[in-house]
């Protein structure tokens, strides 16, 4: 077996790979090759740091990794492993992970991180060998249909001015991301929307990130949440301010539309209430997992 980099590839052979190694998974992760091409730059995913394991030349298994930056230290994130499924169950997964960490410290990464469905259990004890450890639950949740209109209704919600903008309006916070999923970072969310609280002084009370998706008629079909917080001087208002947030980033809520929200940490307890009394359903449940890179 010998590890090769992404970019040794052309893009239909990786697409392949991807689809391959997905096989059999859960969910659908079957994927076009623009739309893997297109995923690439979107989560800033490096070819060369993305490693296939080949059997005499022929790609059977990988891992793709995604660098950046956060709170001042290089970290790494594991954007997707799979293995085709002839492949599997000869061990191939610990030499894939480790080969990974390996690419991840020669870049000088001191952080990495994965997030793994939780009844994955394989691989969760895999990736605790390998030096990850656990540190919290993921879930996603989903609401098809419109909101009743008092779901999200706000007390003193006339407190803050609102404004909405990029996803990118978030950094001038300067706010520590702490162990946010990767795919919740602002850096993530191409074509998505902020919406920005700030009290009467102007400062930061909370904000939330979104994305609308179209159909292929330019209908509106769902919106995404990825991350809605408040600060901590919000304090026993946190509530009121969430919902007002939501209200506005999920928007209008009459309509038929999709609601999701992904990658939530169960930490979050005051925005999981909020969304589960509103009517959201968990659909997904994950573990976050970190592993400090040694840089000795």
């Amino acid at each position: 077996m010998e590890i090769v980099k992404f970019s040794e590839f052309s893009a239909s052979e990786l697409t392949r790979l991807w689809n391959e190694g997905f096989k059999g998974y859960a969910f659908d992760m079957t994927m076009s090759v623009d739309a893997f091409i297109k995923r690439i730059p979107e989560n800033q995913f490096s070819m060369e740091a993305s490693i296939a394991i080949c059997d005499q030349g022929k790609p059977v298994g990988f891992v793709m990794n995604g660098f950046r930056t956060v709170d001042g230290r290089l970290t790494a994130w594991n954007g997707g492993t799979g293995i085709i499924p002839e492949y599997r169950g000869r061990g191939l997964g610990k030499q894939l992970i480790g080969a990974a960490l390996d690419v991840c410290r020669e870049k000088g990464a001191e952080v990495a991180l994965l997030e793994a469905l939780s009844e994955n259990e394989p691989a969760i004890k895999l990736y605790a060998k390998m030096g990850y450890r656990w540190i919290g639950d993921l879930r996603f949740y989903e609401q098809k249909e419109g909101l009743k209109p008092d779901a999200l209704a706000s007390e003193g919600a006339d407190a803050y001015q609102f404004r909405f903008g990029l996803p990118r309006d978030v950094q001038r916070f300067k706010l520590p991301v702490g162990d946010l999923p990767w795919q919740t970072h602002w850096e993530n969310i191409a074509g998505g929307e902020s919406v920005i609280a700030t009290d009467a002084n102007g400062e930061l009370a909370g904000y939330a990130l979104f994305r609308k998706t179209m159909d292929a008629g330019g209908e509106h079909q769902a919106t995404i949440l990825y991350q809605c917080r408040t600060v901590e001087d919000t304090g026993e208002r946190a509530p009121e301010l969430l919902k007002a947030l939501l209200s506005r980033a999920y928007a209008p809520l009459d309509a038929n539309i999709t609601r999701r929200a992904v990658n939530l940490r169960v930490s979050e307890e005051r925005l999981i209430r909020v969304l589960e009394e509103s009517g959201f359903k968990a659909t997904v449940h994950q573990v976050h997992m970190k592993c400090e890179l040694n840089q000795a």
